[in-house]
């Protein structure tokens, strides 16, 4: 695997869905990215601003309108059949709630075992054995291998289900609000997890969340959307020299990993709505402090500001 190629890339990917009434909803348009492997890349925004859309593309659950999506060198668009099956080895999710995942009737050790011999890589009696193994790599007793889901908390279960994602050696692990369910200090000790598990096993993971401090604590690149776009990308070490208005806002609007106590903006006003699909310039230009006049007829590219940080924004042309 080349380091300094891609491993998951994003070119102009778009996806439009259709409402009841027969009216166009593009969720998201238009986006690039890219995912170095051994890094993780975070793509924070609020609700409805297409983050998830991405990871149900990315995980094959929908099609893009538009676009590719190239694993490896490879476009995994409309992909069926056994070439399917190894694009589900090779990008892994974890959902947001792990309860989603699990069968109520199957043990813990089955759930862990079943990946292993789904994909052929051990044997049924030799995935059994394994199961210890991974439970203590995620941090759990051995013992809980016999237990049922209901007999575990969400913490323990949300490291059960990344055990498993670990386990089958992704080229892409896709963790979709993976913490976000999860109280404040079970949160902490997941991503601290992750973290572990990444540099141990030289993964490669694409984070997505709303929480901004939680993206920052994990991702070695943000990238930030709204209404569908990408709208910023940088270093999440350069977080503090975000030049896009949203992001500048998202950034007061959070609270800090360390300080709880700040004061913040709220977001009620910053938020998407149906209205912004209809804009044809920039859809934040509304709620925007440094809009111009011509940002409600024109929607800038994503371009670069400076060493590869990007920003889709007219004020700043």
């Amino acid at each position: 695997m080349d380091r300094n190629e891609p491993i998951l890339k994003l070119n102009h990917v778009s996806k439009t869905f259709f409402s009841d009434d027969g009216r166009e909803v593009q969720a998201v348009k238009d986006a690039s990215l890219s995912v170095f492997p051994g890094e993780c890349v975070g793509i924070v925004g609020e609700s409805g601003c297409g983050k998830s859309t991405i990871a149900r593309m990315i995980t094959k659950i929908i099609e893009p309108t538009g676009g590719e999506i190239i694993l490896d060198g490879e476009n995994i668009a409309g992909k069926k059949g056994k070439a399917l099956k190894a694009v589900y080895r090779d990008i892994q999710m974890v959902y947001q709630d792990p309860y989603s995942v699990f069968s109520p009737r199957a043990s813990i050790g089955t759930f862990l075992s079943d990946g292993l011999v789904y994909h052929g890589i051990m044997s049924r009696t030799a995935a059994a054995k394994e199961v210890k193994n991974l439970l203590r790599m995620v941090e759990l007793p051995e013992e809980l291998a016999d237990r049922l889901p209901h007999q575990l908390s969400g913490g323990q279960l949300q490291r059960v289900v990344i055990a498993r994602a670990v386990s089958i050696r992704p080229k892409v692990l896709l963790l979709d609000e993976a913490t976000s369910a999860l109280d404040v200090s079970v949160q902490r000790q997941v991503l601290e997890l992750l973290n572990r598990l990444k540099k141990e096993f030289s993964l490669t993971y694409v984070f997505i969340g709303h929480d901004l401090a939680v993206v920052r604590s994990i991702a070695d690149r943000i990238v930030v959307m709204y209404a569908g776009l990408v709208v910023e990308e940088m270093n999440s070490c350069d977080l503090e020299n975000a030049v896009h208005p949203y992001t500048r806002r998202l950034l007061q609007s959070v609270f800090s990993v360390n300080d709880r106590n700040r004061k913040v903006i709220p977001l009620e006003d910053m938020s998407v709505s149906g209205e912004n699909q209809q804009i044809l310039g920039c859809p934040f230009a509304p709620r925007c402090p440094s809009a111009l006049p011509e940002c409600a007829v024109s929607c800038p590219l994503l371009k670069e500001v400076k060493g590869g940080h990007l920003a889709a924004c007219l004020s700043l042309e």
